[in-house]
């Protein structure tokens, strides 16, 4: 996945998809980018965190986490209980042949990627694109299907029992590419 999203919903529209009792707090513009403030649904209801868990090791923040490796990387492993969340979104971004192309599932509306957060930071799962999208990306981000968000927030669920739910979306989805312009990552 690459690494911008969209998030161009209001308030109310988000409390009644996600069924929040309060309306959650809205970013400042609708594109995110890593290190922006991201729209954040833990087990307790939202906030905002900034987008890419700091390492140690890379200079960079982690804005991804390969679906496949999760509980074996020592970075993931503690947050798999505890710190899976939702991250709302309407589309993302990938760049295939320098041309900006927006992806969302078809029929539009607000949809969830699955996330992992250390409480104050956090991180998007992908998983290996379906048929759909393979010829654009080699990585997806994780949009889980609403039926597999409430077990993907509850952290008594063990995390071998929602693993499964981490697979490419089936689609079908609305791709649509810009002419590459100008600065591409601008």
């Amino acid at each position: 996945m690459c690494s911008r999203f969209e998030l161009n919903a209001n308030s109310a529209d988000l409390a009644r998809r996600f069924r929040l009792t309060v309306p959650p707090p809205l970013p400042s513009a609708p594109e995110r980018r890593p290190t922006d403030s991201v729209l954040v649904i833990g087990g307790a209801g939202a906030g905002v965190m900034s987008w890419g868990l700091v390492v140690e090791w890379q200079a960079a923040p982690l804005i991804n986490a390969r679906a496949e490796t999760l509980a074996d990387k020592p970075t993931f492993r503690p947050l798999l209980a505890a710190g899976r969340v939702l991250v709302p979104a309407t589309a993302w971004w990938e760049w295939p042949r320098r041309a900006r192309t927006r992806i969302a599932p078809a029929g539009g509306g607000l949809f969830a990627f699955a996330g992992l957060s250390d409480g104050k930071r956090v991180v998007i799962v992908t998983c290996a694109p379906g048929d759909e999208l393979a010829s654009i990306h080699d990585r997806m981000p994780v949009v889980l299907p609403p039926a597999d968000e409430a077990a993907w927030l509850d952290g008594s669920v063990p995390f071998d029992r929602v693993a499964p739910a981490l697979r490419p979306h089936a689609g079908p989805f609305s791709v649509i590419s810009e002419a590459a312009q100008g600065d591409l990552f601008g």
